[in-house]
């Protein structure tokens, strides 16, 4: 059995190097970056004059924002955003092979929160992440239609010889910690923090349990697991230089469950295997020309190659 592993591609079309495969495995961020991503590295860079300091309100994002495209403007760079990665699936779509996806990031997919001023306090910030990462599928109007793309946000597909289960969105470490550098979180907030990450980590595991115990399972994962290899923030320029940016939740899932193998990205400087605690992880990488061919025979890894 042959995958085709596609990576980050942030609304372009990628070049497919490996031709004979039997299955394509893409983790997420199909949608485009091409307006919108220019704003976010500027608030980015924004954000690094407040790394490590203790901050009463979160910056505003939408106050900045605002300074670069007014709310219409935004939105009209959504729905072009989203337009492109309908494109992309379509055309993964077309080769006439299942598609398994996650939702990343850009893909819109966030699911409801009831936080209203998300920019309050480290709180309010931290809990409205955790309610959009519960988004229960991949953005309708990127799928609808097309038959060969299989949503495993949330959801465990049973194909030839394998479960195949997916947890998309995450863009960062998701577990709770007891202080943060951007303002100051109560017990009783730390509490409700924690109650949130393990429904995340309870959806996902009710998932699991629809699995087919006789068979391996593989995990796909947007963002790679927590403090790997293939997490950290090399770019020096980057508010988050030095940092692992990964999922605690893959990385628990992969520590409690051992798949054969986690699939992910999210962390576009990586495009590489680890290993963790047994389990092979893979970066898909980032970019159209960037392919992984991912073999494997019996049921067990007998081969991963890397282009681009």
């Amino acid at each position: 059995m042959k995958f085709l592993i596609i990576g980050d591609l942030h609304g372009r079309m990628p070049r497919i190097h490996y031709k004979d495969f039997d299955a394509i495995i893409a983790p997420g961020d199909f949608c485009s970056d091409k307006e919108l991503g220019p704003i976010y590295k500027k608030w980015f860079k924004h954000l690094k004059k407040y790394s490590g300091k203790k901050l009463k309100k979160v910056p505003e994002f939408d106050e900045f924002i605002g300074k670069y495209a007014s709310k219409k403007e935004v939105k009209n760079m959504e729905k072009r955003s989203l337009a492109q990665g309908r494109k992309i699936l379509k055309f993964l779509n077309s080769f006439g092979k299942p598609v398994f996806i996650t939702p990343g990031n850009w893909d819109q997919s966030y699911g409801p929160t009831r936080i209203k001023d998300i920019n309050k306090n480290s709180y309010t910030y931290r809990k409205a992440f955790a309610d959009w990462w519960l988004g229960k599928y991949t953005n309708k109007k990127l799928t609808k239609g097309l038959k060969n793309i299989h949503d495993c946000q949330y959801k465990l597909h049973k194909f030839q010889e394998f479960n195949i289960i997916g947890y998309g969105l995450s863009s960062g470490p998701e577990a709770p910690k007891s202080k943060y550098k951007i303002g100051d979180s109560k017990k009783q907030d730390i509490k409700k923090l924690n109650l949130a990450y393990k429904k995340l980590v309870k959806q996902l595991d009710s998932a699991y349990k629809t699995r087919d115990r006789s068979k391996p399972t593989i995990f796909l994962s947007h963002n790679v697991p927590y403090k790997t290899k293939v997490d950290v923030v090399v770019n020096k320029a980057s508010y988050a230089h030095n940092l692992h940016v990964g999922s605690s939740v893959a990385r628990q899932f992969c520590e409690r469950h051992k798949p054969i193998v986690c699939i992910g990205g999210h962390v576009h400087e990586h495009h590489k295997k680890t290993t963790m605690k047994g389990t092979p992880v893979i970066n898909a990488g980032y970019g159209a020309k960037v392919n992984t061919l991912l073999e494997t025979k019996n049921g067990k890894i007998k081969d991963i190659k890397f282009f681009g």
